[in-house]
C-alpha cells in the first residue's frame, strides 16, 4: 500500500503496475528467479509484532515487498485475503484491539515523524501500550476496498506516517510510500531503533528496485 507523505514530484515513469510472469516466479519469494533472495536477506529483530493484509492481486506485482518483509523481519506475516472476520481471525493475536495499530491511508500533514491515535481520534504520545502494526498491501483503491471489507479496524487505533524522505519506488502518488518502508519508517520510529529502517531501505533497495530495472519477462 502506498502510504501518504508530503507530495515531491517525481517525474521517473511507473514500474507500479508491472507483474512478473508466474512462470518466471520463484515459488517462495515470487520474485523473477533470477533475482531470487532466497537465504540472502539479512534478518532485523523487531518488537512490535507486524502482520500485512495483502490484497490478493498483488502478488506478483513487480514492486511488491510484502514477501522481503517477512524474511527481513523476525516478527513479521503475511496473510493474503480481502476480508478477516476479526483482529484474532487477521493476526491470530488475542491481544485488544487497543493494542494494535494500522497504518491508515490518508494520514494528515504533522510535524511529528509518527503520529498515533485512537479511535476516537485523540493523539496518543506513549507507544509503549501498543503491541502490534497492521500494514495494507495494495493500490490506494485495494486499499480502500479492505477497509470497507473489514469494519472492525475501525476498532484499532491508526498510525500516520510524516517520513522526511522519498519512497525508492516510482509511486503512482508520489506522496506514498511503499509497504515495506512504511513498516519500517514506523517501526524505528515506535522502537526507537534508527538501524530498523536503515536495514529494510538497504535490502528494499537491492532486492526489489534494482532488479526491478532489469526485469525482461520470458517469452512464451
Amino acid at each position: 500500500m502506498s502510504h501518504r507523505r508530503r507530495p515531491e514530484k517525481n517525474t521517473e515513469p511507473s514500474t507500479a503496475k508491472i507483474r512478473i510472469k508466474p512462470s518466471d516466479a520463484c515459488p517462495v519469494c515470487a520474485r523473477p528467479s533470477t533475482f531470487c533472495f532466497c537465504g540472502k536477506t539479512t534478518v532485523i529483530e523487531n518488537n512490535l509484532s507486524v502482520v500485512i493484509l495483502e490484497h490478493p492481486q498483488e502478488k506478483f506485482k513487480l514492486l511488491n515487498s510484502s514477501v522481503l518483509a517477512t524474511e527481513i523481519l523476525r516478527n513479521c506475516t503475511v496473510k493474503p485475503g480481502l476480508s478477516w472476520r476479526n483482529l484474532k481471525a487477521a493476526t491470530g493475536s488475542d491481544l485488544n484491539p487497543s493494542q494494535w495499530a494500522i497504518l491508515y491511508l490518508k494520514g494528515t500533514a504533522s510535524e511529528s515523524a509518527v503520529t498515533l491515535r485512537n479511535r476516537s481520534k485523540q493523539v496518543i504520545t506513549d507507544f509503549s501500550g501498543i503491541k502490534g502494526i497492521i500494514a495494507l498491501n495494495g493500490t490506494w483503491q485495494q486499499a480502500k476496498t479492505l477497509w470497507w471489507r473489514n469494519p472492525w479496524f475501525l476498532k484499532l487505533n491508526t498510525i500516520e506516517l510524516n517520513p522526511d524522505h522519498v519512497s525508492m519506488r516510482n509511486q503512482v502518488r508520489k506522496e506514498g510510500l511503499s509497504t515495506i518502508e512504511a513498516v519500517g519508517f514506523a517501526l524505528s520510529v515506535m522502537e526507537s531503533e534508527p538501524s530498523i529502517m536503515a536495514g529494510i531501505a538497504d535490502q528494499y533497495r537491492r532486492f526489489i528496485i534494482e532488479p526491478s530495472k532489469e526485469y525482461v519477462p520470458s517469452e512464451e
